[in-house]
């Protein structure tokens, strides 16, 4: 394992924060419709833990890593919240 880690020029800690942090984003959309401040609060820190490991971190794999867990959530907020909204003036 440390092989994997030690050619990416980044721990492991950055890959299990950003996947942790997308999960709990999604398990909050997903699961808590109702609490909305919550999915909100989670998606800025995600944002921003995104952005940061993109701006400051080096090594090329977890600048693509962090860029596409950012855009793959950024579609699925935009698409589920539109399909809700659609369903809700029917």
């Amino acid at each position: 394992m440390d092989k994997v880690f030690s050619q990416t020029a980044s721990g492991p800690i950055d890959f299990i924060a950003i996947s942790a942090v997308f999960l709990l984003t999604m398990l909050c959309f997903f699961a808590l419709k109702d609490k909305r401040y919550l999915n909100t609060m989670l998606l800025v820190v995600f944002v921003l833990l995104c952005v940061l490991s993109i701006v400051f971190h080096e090594g090329l794999t977890l600048k693509l890593f962090a860029a596409l867990m950012l855009v793959s959530t950024l579609i699925v907020e935009v698409l589920v919240t539109r399909k809700r909204n659609m369903n809700a003036t029917q």
